[in-house]
């Protein structure tokens, strides 16, 4: 697989997940699991794209819900989109439980994603 993902999680907060392909149709899938901060602290139950950049070579970003290409497709992305949907109170949320599949037709490209997540939480913050 030559897709590579990281994933910046905090806690109470959002998840940045930035994915990099450098090899043709190739996909991945972020589980909800993944968007938790602390697993023993949080459990996600749901997560809801907020702002979203991406850059291919002739490629398409696809971002289903669901574990595969079988999922609900929620958005079909080109070279140099940059979305900032929080701006306008928009965030993408179909199938908000479900976790987001990702693929690319082409050969290098970048997609970054950021969401908002539905939480609980074993215990308050405490301090400063």
């Amino acid at each position: 697989m030559a897709i590579t993902t990281d994933i910046i999680n905090t806690l109470r907060s959002r998840s940045i997940i930035r994915i990099v392909n450098t090899a043709a149709n190739d996909n991945t899938v972020i589980t909800l699991a993944n968007l938790s901060a602390n697993s023993s602290l949080e459990t996600v139950s749901q997560a809801a794209i907020t702002h979203i950049i991406s850059t291919s070579n002739a490629g398409r970003w696809k971002i289903y819900r669901g574990n595969d290409a079988t999922g609900v497709l929620i958005m079909t992305l080109g070279d140099g989109a940059d979305f900032p949907l929080s701006q306008y109170d928009i965030a993408i949320a179909n199938t908000p439980t479900a976790n987001i599949f990702v693929t690319n037709s082409g050969t290098d490209g970048t997609l970054i994603l950021q969401v908002t997540k539905t939480a609980t939480y074993s215990q308050g913050l405490t301090g400063y």
